[in-house]
């Protein structure tokens, strides 16, 4: 029963993001007919290489660290579930890393494991993003395309982005770091909490599971240090990751025939991408759009089709998330023993 009411809110969560994305969707239909329609059905074959090679990013760590062997057209379809997860419920992004815990169990792999290798994939994506970023930029000043203010804007996004990777790092690599952090963020969760619900919730985190949580990823830390070429493969398969997905946008445009903007989609997929993790809304819908196509036409892109570029390239993203993860996230959800719990799902609240 649990299942099917999941399923049934999963449906609803779907027929939600598609009503948000209306408007997207009934414009789009008009901009196709402009566009090359064999160019555009690239789109299909580099979609789904895309989300394999998302996959890879996970599976070549733990590949090397515990010798786990996953059947290509498996891993590529775990990582078409978490994209639709990803992209359905309200959370940021978090979702999918309590349902790739859920979906790991299989392989025996622990949260703290799965966590890590969460951790390790979106750290590798950053700092690829952030270097396709700054050739970008170099790229767009020696055209004189880049204004001073979206340098700034850029510069800051790399730069921030690359000192968060920096600090969760820092706090894995010791276990005194870890003891402290363990320590004062519990404090402070369960301090924010019950001033928030006025005393009703004293405490919804122990510090010592706080702190076996962040132990197990000290662990996948060292395996790292003693192993530094179990990062060569992860990191390699994120630069393709990375470049895949401003390729979405780089095929539409050269459907339109427009394939000289690869260097400010390049800026404005890194931009936007920031705007959607922040905004809790299924995959972001509303501010990812209006940012790239804001960076878009700052860079000097005119309107109409950064408009076109950006509007069509996320309603054929949407269309083929929904299309090509919604059957197997369902069988997967379906025919487990176990079950991912609504707070998993939602929240990523992980029991270590």
């Amino acid at each position: 029963m649990f299942k099917k009411i999941l399923s049934v809110i999963t449906l609803v969560l779907v027929a939600v993001v598609v009503w948000v994305a209306r408007d997207s969707l009934t414009s789009s239909i008009g901009y196709i007919k402009t566009l090359n329609i064999w160019v555009l059905l690239f789109l299909i074959p580099e979609q789904l290489f895309m989300y394999y090679a998302a996959g890879q990013m996970y599976f070549a760590y733990i590949k090397a660290k515990q010798k786990v062997k996953v059947q290509g057209w498996k891993l590529a379809r775990i990582s078409l579930e978490l994209n639709f997860v990803n992209h359905i419920l309200p959370s940021a992004g978090v979702a999918g890393l309590g349902y790739l815990v859920w979906r790991l169990k299989e392989w025996r792999i622990s949260a703290g494991q799965a966590v890590f290798m969460h951790i390790l994939r979106y750290g590798i994506a950053v700092i690829a993003t952030t270097v396709q970023m700054w050739v970008a930029m170099i790229i767009l000043a020696t055209m004189g395309l880049l204004p001073w203010q979206l340098f700034g804007i850029g510069a800051a996004a790399c730069l921030g982005m690359e000192a968060v990777v920096v600090a969760v790092f820092i706090i894995i690599m010791k276990k005194k770091r870890i003891d402290w952090f363990s320590r004062v963020s519990t404090k402070a969760v369960n301090a924010t909490v019950k001033k928030v619900t006025f005393g009703k919730k004293q405490k919804v985190l122990k510090e010592s599971k706080v702190d076996h949580f962040f132990t197990e990823l000290h662990g996948g830390w060292l395996v790292i240090r003693k192993k530094p070429k179990a990062l060569i493969n992860p990191y390699l398969w994120g630069v393709l990751y990375s470049f895949l997905e401003v390729a979405t946008y780089w095929v539409v445009a050269t459907a339109l025939g427009h394939p000289e903007i690869l260097p400010q989609l390049i800026l404005g997929q890194g931009l936007a991408s920031i705007v959607g993790t922040i905004l809790a809304t299924p995959g972001g819908v509303g501010g990812y759009e209006g940012a790239m196509i804001f960076v878009l036409v700052m860079s000097g892109v005119s309107i109409e089709i950064a408009t076109i570029t950006v509007i069509v390239t996320r309603v054929m993203v949407l269309l083929g998330t929904i299309v090509s993860g919604w059957g197997f996230y369902q069988h997967a959800l379906l025919s487990k023993k176990t079950k991912p719990s609504l707070e998993e799902l939602e929240h990523g609240a992980l029991d270590s």
